[in-house]
């Protein structure tokens, strides 16, 4: 077992876009595509969460080396994904990313970066920053996912993160895709236009 996992949440239902986000093409991979060779390019295993259109992206992933994690809860929101896929974590890992499928320009050297300032602060929430703003993806300690799992109160896994503030630490990152966050038809056009003129930072 590698010593970190990532999740991957690609199980919602894409309303604000009227496409399927994980099979969108940018710079000829699926959003799906780039996030899991950024981080199995890291040596982080993969889990990814499905709902909407399950079986179609579990066609799309069958080839690559990642576990697929149903959440039959999908419609009630992304936190029931970001407990599923916790929840899915083989026991013996230091820490876990979370990751929105519509973020899907990560840099590896970002996910790098991350990773070894946790292996410098253990049990740190570690949250990559760019230009004083916080971005995805985070990385969370093992030990804080039962936390997460039995959060009852209302709210998404920002709110349960804000609980636990005292445990944050930041890493600065030359990264401005830690930010892209793709939700619209125009979204995902600027996104292709950038991309096609060279611009991807």
């Amino acid at each position: 077992m590698k010593p970190h996992a990532a999740i991957i949440l690609a199980a919602g239902l894409s309303r604000r876009m009227e496409r399927f986000k994980p099979l969108l093409s940018v710079g000829g991979k699926t959003f799906i595509d780039h996030l899991i060779s950024t981080f199995l390019s890291n040596d982080t295993e993969v889990y990814v969460v499905v709902g909407y259109h399950g079986e179609e992206l579990r066609e799309a992933t069958k080839d690559r080396n990642v576990v697929i994690v149903d959440n039959p809860d999908y419609k009630l929101g992304m936190f029931t994904s970001v407990q599923a896929g916790v929840h899915a974590l083989s026991s013996g890992y230091d820490a876990f990313f979370v990751m929105p499928v519509d973020i899907p320009l990560i840099r590896p050297a970002t996910i790098k970066s991350l990773l070894a300032t946790s292996r410098q602060y253990a049990g740190r929430i570690i949250y990559p920053v760019f230009r004083k703003k916080r971005g995805h993806p985070p990385l969370i300690p093992m030990d804080l996912a039962q936390t997460i799992i039995g959060w009852k109160k209302d709210g998404n896994l920002r709110e349960v993160l804000n609980s636990l503030e005292s445990l944050s630490m930041e890493v600065s990152v030359p990264d401005s895709n830690i930010l892209l966050d793709i939700d619209t038809a125009d979204d995902y056009r600027l996104l292709v236009e950038r991309i096609q003129s060279g611009m991807e930072s």
